[in-house]
């Protein structure tokens, strides 16, 4: 029996890149995709681009969240799938075989909690790939993956299963930028963040996204730094672990 893979995608106010977030999902060559769309009550032209879809999305649910992770607690709420992850409204897959690769990984290793090749565009140009970064569990556990110490885990590129997420009571909404940082957190009291040499999701880099730096280490309670020493070794050590990393094509 094949694996459920069930992907969320949060969005208001998304119309400017949301279309090719849904087409870079629904034309995967992977049958098994469970795909849920959340929309905060968007007023521009986002609804209109869902509705062009909503025969090859499995739910789309429109509600006025006061976040983005209340949008993402209610769509996973929702979610039947065995393994997790969300694809926000201006990031996009790959190519059409994202997920094929992904389930083939997962039948081979049964890994709970992994995170992907990192790739990023600026806007509309042609994505820049990047080896998978190493996180060790005690600064994941620690709250130590910020980017004054280890770095920030890649969140479209991230994937774990539904058990996990339910062990640790999913998202926590109360979160406005840092939910994501919260929620690895919690999985590595339980699972080790593994990585693996596979091409997924790509984050577009784009002057409307809403993280405020200021903000976000206010929210876990960590004063923001202007300079930090242990980027480059971050770098060096995934560089040579990747060499002993699983590859997936």
């Amino acid at each position: 029996m094949s694996i459920k893979f069930s992907i969320i995608t949060p969005v208001l106010n998304g119309e400017k890149f949301i279309e090719q977030t849904i087409q870079s999902i629904i034309h995967q060559t992977y049958e098994n995709i469970e795909y849920i769309v959340v929309d905060g009550n968007s007023t521009d032209d986002t609804l209109k681009i869902i509705n062009k879809y909503r025969e090859k999305i499995s739910k789309i649910i429109i509600h006025k969240d006061k976040t983005m992770y209340e949008a993402l607690v209610r769509g996973f709420k929702n979610a039947n799938g065995e393994f997790f992850c969300w694809i926000n409204s201006d990031d996009y897959l790959l190519d059409n075989r994202s997920v094929e690769r992904v389930v083939k990984y997962i039948k081979k290793y049964n890994h709970q909690w992994f995170n992907c090749n990192i790739a990023i565009s600026d806007n509309n140009e042609k994505p820049k790939k990047y080896f998978p970064l190493l996180y060790p569990k005690w600064i994941l556990s620690n709250g130590l993956a910020n980017n004054c110490f280890w770095g920030f885990v890649q969140q479209e590129n991230t994937i774990f299963s539904k058990k996990l997420y339910e062990k640790v009571d999913g998202i926590n909404s109360s979160f406005r930028m840092a939910g994501d940082y919260d929620l690895w957190k919690r999985f590595a009291k339980y699972e080790k963040l593994n990585p693996v040499n596979l091409d997924f999701a790509c984050h577009r880099k784009s002057a409307n996204q809403l993280t405020n730096l200021d903000n976000y280490y206010k929210e876990i309670g960590k004063s923001r730094c202007l300079f930090n020493l242990l980027y480059p070794i971050r770098i060096i050590v995934s560089f040579f672990y990747n060499f002993f990393l699983p590859r997936v094509k």
